[in-house]
């Protein structure tokens, strides 16, 4: 829907011209003419179709006595030459006494039933892909309509092709204005690469999401002078988180980053905190969490809960609040209520921000301000015109999206104008990317209109605390617009359906089994960094990327893809670890009543590990551990031996259950088989062997003893006297 809106913005009812266009003099306002005829499409002889569109509509309302001047251009997309045309301005005959009559006239095509109000002749043929600039004055735009306020129904014709939009007008004030508050989100889309491993691929990410020409910035820039409330994730100011959570400096300047993010991210987070007391800044809970998943699978409050308290602190520092739930699916219900207050515990929930399409329906458009049956205050925003804010997406779609919002809070502000403290919400979806000077535009406009006062979103809390509470009801379904004819006096119908903010027109991605896994992954990552050498970056990383997989970011349908990318990268962090941590598979055969065992455990990492701890558990009670090994540190790529103090009670093989843990209990790594054959000696052993041995010692005297000399040679001569003869 969105993007058709924006087609026809830009090209809309494109008919052929009809040979050259004949020559007509300036109608003065309140003559009309007689009909100028049309060929139906197919029926020029020229073969070429011409596209209209408006750049500006001034002033944007008109005041007794003032022209309003229509400027535009005439393109020519087709291969010929179009003849010089005539541009005319229609004030067409349909009433815009209600919002849903504005939004017929809008949506129509062809041209239209009315009088010429103003006209031009173009003076020189359109060439083939060439265009052509053109102006018309509408004299006395403001007495051109009965009512004393309000919007002109116009269509812009040339040839037969017409754009229909709208110009506001006010000879006196006959109302009680109508108050305006606007919300506008400052988030990132849902990249994998953002939050993946640091490199050139991670830095290229973070330079599309936040550098010069990014979404982002493009809202920061369309919003940026107007006193909108920005809702701001905490990701966008990684320097007010703890430091765990992002490696951040000093919370009071931004952390240095490496030089190839450096531009794109420090500058974002200085431009958001220069001017976020500007903006009445609500800071969303950290990485924008998926509340409306949350609430409704029941499961992630425990990792939601820290996400949300996280973001008090970011608050304080930017001058702000952090207890407005924010959904975004826009739907209110008591059931999700009830968890919302769960996960809002400090500060306590305050607020929240609701589609008035999803809301109780009691006659005409609802006040911004609400209440719910508990008493929590609801912001209920405007569908329409929340719609109307996000198609700024080109120069001409903003100027139609203005146009049509002049028309639309005339009729809105017509259901009840003398009703004083009346209010409105104008909230952007989480995909806005708007044409900055496009809307800037508009928010500039809203703020002239005689008709709207502009408020903070804290004013309308403010009176929300005091509306009349809203009965009990389930809530319509997500994305779902106001019905027509529902509710309204004399089946008067609503505005007309708005198209589908992508966020809440989705399904969530998180279901409960999906929350309770980035929950275990992420009590798994802080445990195994207890033990990695490099474990503050590890837990940084993968941390940090792990929670952002909870985040509503993920929701619209080209990111589902990218958080299934991200969810691999993390569960691959993981792995890494506990898979490279090995108990290495033995056979040990063990020949005593008591002593030692020794085990061995590799570490395939690049990276040492520490206080990593090793358990045995006997699957048998042949065998008892009397003392578990002390924690091991093993180098890179390394190995290190466990001593185990063990008794043996019986013989026999005793498979031995291996588990390897962080300090925490985080269980790590990957046990194996280690089987010892166990064989007890007992007492008799020492007996038999002191046995032997006194028998040795024994035969050894007796050889002794029994030993005689050796008798002396009779052949040897005896020796004889010195001195004999």
């Amino acid at each position: 829907m969105r993007g058709f809106q924006a087609c026809r913005a830009l090209t809309v009812a494109v008919l052929f011209l009809a040979g050259a266009a004949l020559p007509t003099a300036p109608a003065s306002a309140g003559a009309a003419p007689p009909a100028e005829s049309t060929s139906p499409a197919g029926a020029s002889a020229a073969g070429t179709a011409l596209e209209i569109s408006v750049s500006s509509i001034s002033p944007a309302i008109a005041r007794p006595g003032q022209n309003v001047t229509v400027t535009g251009t005439l393109d020519n997309p087709g291969p010929t030459a179009v003849p010089a045309p005539r541009v005319r301005v229609v004030l067409g005959d349909q009433p815009l006494a209600t919002r849903k009559d504005v939004g017929v006239w809008a949506e129509g095509t062809g041209p239209a039933q009315g009088r010429v109000v103003g006209q031009q002749q173009v003076r020189a043929a359109i060439p083939p892909s060439g265009s052509v600039a053109f102006r018309v004055e509408i004299p006395g735009a403001a007495g051109l309509r009965s009512p004393a306020y309000g919007a002109l129904p116009l269509s812009i014709e040339a040839g037969g092709s017409a754009l229909h939009t709208f110009a506001g007008y006010q000879r006196q004030k006959e109302y009680e204005p109508l108050r305006v508050a606007w919300a506008v989100p400052l988030t990132i889309d849902g990249e994998s690469d953002l939050f993946g491993s640091p490199g050139e691929a991670r830095d290229a990410a973070w330079s599309r999401a936040l550098g010069a020409g990014s979404r982002l910035a493009r809202v920061v820039e369309a919003t940026e002078a107007s006193p909108v409330t920005w809702a701001i994730d905490p990701t966008l100011v990684p320097s007010l988180l703890p430091q765990e959570v992002e490696g951040s400096a000093e919370p009071g300047a931004p952390a240095p980053q490496p030089e190839s993010a450096a531009g794109a991210r420090t500058a974002m987070e200085q431009r958001i905190r220069a001017s976020a007391t500007e903006h009445t800044p609500w800071v969303l809970p950290d990485v924008d969490a998926d509340l409306a998943a949350v609430a409704d699978a029941g499961g992630g409050l425990a990792l939601t809960s820290a996400l949300v308290a996280r973001s008090s602190s970011v608050a304080s520092a930017l001058g702000g609040r952090a207890d407005i739930a924010w959904p975004a699916d826009g739907r209110h219900t008591a059931a999700r209520e009830s968890v919302l207050r769960r996960l809002f515990a400090d500060p306590p929930l305050a607020g929240q921000l609701a589609a008035q399409s999803t809301l109780p329906l009691t006659g005409g458009t609802q006040d911004a301000h609400r209440r719910s049956a508990d008493g929590l205050p609801v912001l209920g925003y405007d569908d329409a015109l929340s719609a109307l804010l996000a198609q700024t997406t080109t120069p001409a779609s903003a100027a139609l999206s203005t146009q049509r919002f002049i028309a639309d809070s005339a009729a809105l502000l017509d259901e009840r104008p003398g009703t004083p403290s009346r209010s409105v919400l104008v909230a952007a979806p989480r995909s806005f990317d708007p044409d900055p000077s496009g809307a800037a535009g508009l928010l500039r406009t809203a703020a002239s209109i005689p008709w709207l006062d502009t408020v903070s979103t804290d004013e309308l809390l403010r009176d929300a605390r005091r509306a009349v509470p809203m009965p009990k009801q389930v809530g319509t379904r997500p994305g779902a617009t106001t019905p027509p004819s529902a509710g309204r006096p004399g089946g008067e119908a609503g505005p007309p359906a708005a198209p589908r903010d992508p966020y809440a027109a989705s399904k969530p991605l998180l279901n409960r089994a999906r929350l309770q896994n980035l929950q275990e992954n992420l009590r798994t990552i802080r445990g195994v960094a207890t033990i990695r050498e490099d474990g503050e970056e590890f837990s940084r990383i993968w941390g940090r990327a792990s929670e952002q997989l909870a985040s509503t970011r993920w929701r619209v349908p080209p990111a589902r893809a990218e958080w299934s990318t991200l969810s691999r990268g993390v569960s691959g962090a993981i792995d890494e670890t506990t898979r490279s941590i090995t108990v290495s598979r033995s056979n040990i055969n063990f020949l005593a009543d008591t002593g030692r065992l020794q085990v061995t455990v590799a570490n395939d990492l690049d990276v040492a590990v520490e206080n990593v701890k090793l358990t045995l558990e006997p699957a048998t009670p042949r065998l008892r551990i009397d003392s578990q090994p002390p924690v091991m540190r093993i180098g890179a790529k390394s190995r290190a031996t466990a001593i185990v103090g063990v008794t043996t009670l019986a013989a026999g093989s005793v498979p031995l259950r291996t588990t390897l843990t962080t300090p925490d209990g985080t269980v790590i790594g990957q046990g194996a088989d280690v089987v010892v054959q166990v064989t007890p000696t007992g007492d008799w052993v020492y007996w038999t062997l002191g046995g032997f041995a006194g028998i040795i010692l024994v035969l050894g005297i007796w050889r002794s003893v029994r030993r005689k000399p050796e008798p002396v040679n009779a052949a040897e001569p005896l020796p004889t006297s010195q001195g004999t003869a």
